[in-house]
């Protein structure tokens, strides 16, 4: 250890520490513009001069390691007339546009101004002229004029994302940041820039101009577009979410925040808002009162009884429903409306925090850059700046991002491809994988029952640590699981209520916050059911295909309007609270469960026996092998996934692409860049070609866009435009 002096202070910290991180311990602070304590230091602002005894120039303190015996002063003289002078220099060119700027009032340059600034400046030339509001991507706004060049942005996009979408343009005065070769900044962690920002040269394009620091309120949430769980602040004003930013957790996001969670809140005012509840009489959905809506409700759910749904949902309302479902005398429920098997892994449950050491790192079916992309993000920092992580991505389609070694199999073969090289046999990278002696994480999608079974021996055959990370679709799809909202061994499984409520065995289904016919593998069924069941009741947000064709709609609060508790992959439960005013009449969903149960209990003690449950999440019932012969693989996009719609990342949303081997291509004449169809019975969706080696021959990999979902096996392409 490390002793050193700071202000009189004595410290003792780990060799290689930064003095900045030092000054931080005795609760000493010092200013900065370009450190950030994720990226390597630039020291190219010189805000955080320090003096140090024995050395006979100012030294940055967020460049200089600390040294045994090191006497160091940030209040003398000659420290406090740098920081004035560094100040004057930075602002004899800045904008006057603090009344206007979305940066005034918890703006860094502001607060150093006042609190280190030399009061007056010396500098009386006219200021310089650059692009103000200089578009560089759908979320984020340049103003040149205003930028201080300390780099954050561009060396954020470089080191932590790895894509240098962001430059120094030009030389001396006249450099400035753009965008590199004139492409739009489209990187789904663009937003985080803006946030990083320390002046009001990055803006966002929906918060701009839309309220100040001294009229919002700021709540602590929890994001609930995925299972990484990540920790978000948001901004209300008057009841209205503006903004969303991130709220540092280590354990979990290390303050990133990908687009999706930082800008999808635009569904909570979309004009497909359920805001009242909704019964069908003669024929059309119309406007009635809770206790209208729950009268029908209780009294319509009778018989046979499915419910589905549940994997957005707070823990709360999940344990209500597992109440609910065990006091009825027929109901059945299940959470995985989407396909998925499982939201909790056989065994070895990981952490995020198990990618900061982790030697090897194994994606089964599983793209988590797409999927959990904070989680891609944590792995991406050990693969680049810490162990160096090897990474094989093995699946009918795999991934090259970090440089990952490929096994591709045919779908339904990777249960025998993982067993075979826990044997020794198969790719030797992946055999060398599975037997290797080092710390192993496991990202796995949750959705083939035979993986299951063969992560469970991979797991228990390694003498090393191994972590499994199940990264799934819905933000408490692993708290669903823990309260049992599943079928038991005999029952059936979402897709069997489905079917069949579609052949009139099953009476009444209730859906909580999912659209079957938007989710549901073989969305035709879907919709049969709907059409069969004698009566659905449908909770959730915004009004679905699935709720316009129900008997009672019931208006759900949002994340932002609602307290509660998720879970995410590895399961931590996070609560979070209300920021925002409800929409319309609508209610907290396990207060609406709680109405259906007929059951007044407070939110404390349902939350205390709810956690209690999380200490024992069940693992699925086993299902009888079905060998895969549909060679149409849907994989999750996290723009198409769970609240929706999303006005904001209309511009976003990836383009509509099947993707196929080269082999496929030229068989079937197709080639790179083609416009084409996929057509299954009465099913016509116009998509893109992108011919990859990434995908197994023989297999149509598509997205789950609207609509993906109701292609079956005899879905076919057909060619449309040759490209040129």
């Amino acid at each position: 250890m490390i002793n050193l002096t700071i202000d009189g202070k004595t410290v003792e910290v780990e060799p290689g520490t930064l003095l900045i991180e030092a000054a931080k311990k005795v609760g000493i602070n010092i200013p900065i513009f370009c450190y950030h304590p994720r990226m390597k230091p630039v020291a190219a602002c010189r805000m955080c001069l320090v003096g140090i005894d024995k050395m006979g120039k100012l030294q940055p303190a967020c460049a200089t390691p600390v040294a045994d015996g090191m006497v160091v002063h940030t209040q003398r003289a000659d420290v406090q007339k740098a920081q004035a002078g560094v100040l004057e220099f930075l602002l004899a060119q800045h904008p006057l546009d603090c009344p206007i700027c979305d940066k005034g009032g918890e703006c860094p340059l502001q607060d150093q101004a006042f609190a280190y600034g030399p009061g007056a400046t010396r500098f009386s030339e006219p200021k310089r002229h650059l692009h103000k509001a200089w578009t560089l991507g759908p979320m984020v706004v340049l103003d040149q004029e205003r930028c201080v060049q300390c780099q954050r942005c561009t060396r954020f996009m470089d080191e932590i994302v790895g894509d240098p979408a962001l430059v120094l343009k030009e030389r001396g005065a006249h450099t400035v940041v753009d965008v590199a070769d004139g492409r739009a900044l489209t990187s789904v962690f663009a937003g985080n820039t803006i946030e990083m920002c320390p002046v009001g040269a990055l803006t966002s394009h929906p918060y701009r101009f839309r309220a100040r620091p001294w009229d919002i309120v700021q709540v602590p949430s929890v994001c609930p577009h995925c299972p990484v769980g990540c920790n978000l602040t948001v901004t209300n004003r008057e009841g209205h979410v503006l903004r969303v930013l991130s709220r540092e957790n280590e354990q979990v996001d290390q303050g990133w925040l990908c687009d999706r969670g930082r800008f999808g809140y635009g569904f909570l005012t979309d004009p497909s808002r359920i805001t009242t509840p909704l019964i069908r009489r003669d024929g059309q959905l119309v406007v009635a009162s809770w206790e209208e809506a729950l009268t029908a409700a209780r009294s319509g759910l009778q018989g046979e009884i499915g419910i589905l749904g549940g994997g957005r949902l707070s823990l709360e309302a999940q344990y209500l429903l597992s109440v609910w479902r065990d006091r009825q005398s027929h109901a059945v429920a299940d959470w995985r409306v989407g396909g998925q098997y499982t939201a909790v892994p056989p065994a070895g449950q990981g952490k995020l925090v198990d990618l900061d050491q982790a030697a090897v790192v194994l994606m089964i079916e599983s793209d988590p850059e797409t999927e959990t992309p904070v989680a891609w993000l944590r792995l991406r920092q050990n693969v680049a700046h810490g162990r160096h992580a090897r990474v094989v991505s093995i699946g009918p389609r795999t991934t090259a991002s970090l440089d990952a070694g490929q096994v591709l199999y045919r779908p339904g073969q990777g249960a025998d491809v993982l067993t075979a090289a826990l044997a020794g046999k198969g790719d030797p990278g992946l055999v060398a994988a599975v037997a290797s002696e080092e710390p192993l994480v496991v990202f796995w999608n949750g959705h083939d029952p035979m993986l299951y079974e063969a992560i469970g021996k991979l797991v228990a055959q390694r003498s090393a640590k191994t972590s499994v990370l199940v990264t799934g679709a819905d933000a408490n799809a692993y708290g669903a699981q823990a309260m049992g909202l599943m079928p038991k061994a005999g029952e059936p499984t979402a897709e069997g209520l489905l079917s069949a409520a579609a052949e009139g065995q099953v009476e009444s289904l209730l859906i909580l916050g999912v659209d079957p016919l938007r989710l549901a593998p073989g969305g035709q069924q879907a919709a049969a059911a709907l059409d069969s069941a004698a009566f659905v009741v449908v909770a959730d947000v915004n009004m679905s295909e699935t709720a316009m064709m129900a008997d009672v709609v019931l208006p759900l609060a949002a994340f932002a309007e609602s307290d509660g508790t998720f879970v995410n992959m590895e399961g931590r439960p996070q609560v979070f609270e209300p920021s925002a005013t409800a929409g319309g009449s609508s209610r907290p969903d396990w207060a609406v469960v709680a109405e259906l149960l007929a059951e007044d209990r407070p939110l404390a003690e349902i939350r205390e026996q709810a956690l209690a449950g999380l200490s024992r999440p069940q693992g699925p019932a086993p299902v009888a092998h079905k060998p895969r012969s549909q060679q149409l693989m849907r994989i999750p996009t996290l723009y198409y996934r769970g609240l929706t719609p999303e006005p904001h990342l209309v511009s976003m949303v990836p383009e509509q692409v099947v993707e196929l081997a080269p082999e496929t291509a030229r068989a079937l004449g197709v080639a790179d860049g083609d416009e084409a169809a996929l057509v299954d019975a009465e099913i016509e969706i116009v998509v893109r070609v992108a011919v990859s080696s990434g995908v197994v021959d023989d297999c149509l990999v598509v997205g789950d866009w609207p609509g993906s979902n109701r292609l079956g096996a005899g879905a076919r392409l057909v060619v449309r435009e040759r490209s040129v």
